[in-house]
């Protein structure tokens, strides 16, 4: 989907380089190639600008010199206030400033999360940030888990509200009408804990819901709902523990296509079940609740990786994602 800005201004992505296990040049790629058929969309690379800008020579896209990477030891008071600089800070301003439309960084999430709820500000009703992810279900289902881990001992109200931005997430990806569960041990209705138990009253008594009823975490990849909501400490566990299992099947079946006497046909299908596994496919979450696009990628994400998170963020801008979870709070 083509993007443009208002008044036909281009879409600008501020791009932070520095943070992931890869390094800045592999990000720098991954940005590069998430927008090379979006000529709307122009990038703004923070980072050191003297390694940074060879690769962005000659392209519509700028660069802007913030060598720092924030550190997991920097106190978060400095780099709140600003007397601790960063790349990650810099972009998350730009965002606060007007000069970008979405930030993306590869750095730590809690610092993320920190600085775009200090600079960039909360939607009018929300009373949290939630961290939300699209994974792959059975067959081409998609289904978006939240939230993995900005919230611990989330209360029924709060789940509630995570439930409507992330219905409001899922229409904007083209779900007409997203059926919404709430993660539990068991589909009974007494099963689980008493905030679990509560907020399922609270959505099923939301008529803007389409409440699904509670969803066990083996369920999400087999036809269950377009939306789980969870705390963020279950949500989190359900996320990693997915992921350990794929990274195990995506192993095991590369080991098998490297196998001896596989015929043409049984070799496609290994690589197609194969490829469902693939993390960097699908790397970026999204952090709801907050007045502007903010898109979390996995710190060991690659160069393929990172243009799937930078993709999320334009896809985020073309659902109007922001609005959408704005009119549902």
């Amino acid at each position: 989907m083509a993007l443009a800005g208002a008044l036909g201004q281009p879409i600008r992505i501020a791009v932070d380089t520095l943070g992931g296990d890869a390094p800045p040049a592999a990000l720098v790629a991954g940005a590069l190639d998430a927008v090379a058929a979006q000529p709307s969309i122009v990038l703004t690379f923070f980072g050191d600008a003297a390694a940074v800008a060879p690769q962005v020579a000659s392209t519509r896209h700028d660069v802007v010199d913030a060598p720092r990477e924030l550190r997991l030891e920097d106190p978060l008071r400095a780099t709140l206030r600003g007397t601790l600089d960063s790349s990650m800070r810099t972009a998350v301003a730009a965002v606060a400033a007007g000069d970008a439309d979405a930030v993306v960084s590869a750095g730590s999430t809690g610092a993320l999360m920190a600085l775009s709820r200090h600079l960039i500000g909360m939607l009018a009703g929300a009373t949290r940030p939630a961290i939300m992810k699209a994974l792959a279900g059975e067959g081409e289902r998609t289904f978006r888990l939240l939230d993995l881990g900005a919230n611990i001992g989330t209360g029924p109200a709060q789940l509630h509200q995570f439930a409507r931005m992330g219905a409001a997430a899922a229409k904007g990806a083209g779900v007409a009408m997203p059926k919404v569960g709430l993660l539990n041990i068991g589909a009974e209705l007494r099963k689980g804990p008493a905030a679990v138990r509560s907020a399922a009253a609270l959505v099923q008594a939301d008529a803007g819901l389409h409440y699904a009823g509670f969803v066990e975490p083996d369920a999400m990849f087999a036809g269950g709902p377009d939306v789980v909501v969870a705390d963020g400490f279950a949500g989190n566990i359900a996320l990693k523990a997915a992921e350990g299992a794929a990274q195990l099947a995506c192993g095991t079946l590369t080991r098998a296509l490297h196998g001896a006497g596989l015929a043409e046909p049984q070799r496609q299908r290994l690589q197609c079940a194969r490829d469902a596994y693939d993390a960097q496919g699908r790397n970026g979450a999204l952090l709801l609740g907050l007045a502007s696009v903010v898109v979390k990628s996995h710190g060991k994400a690659d160069r393929r990786g990172f243009a799937s998170a930078v993709r999320e963020a334009a896809d985020a801008l073309a659902g109007t994602l922001v609005d959408r979870v704005s009119g549902q709070l």
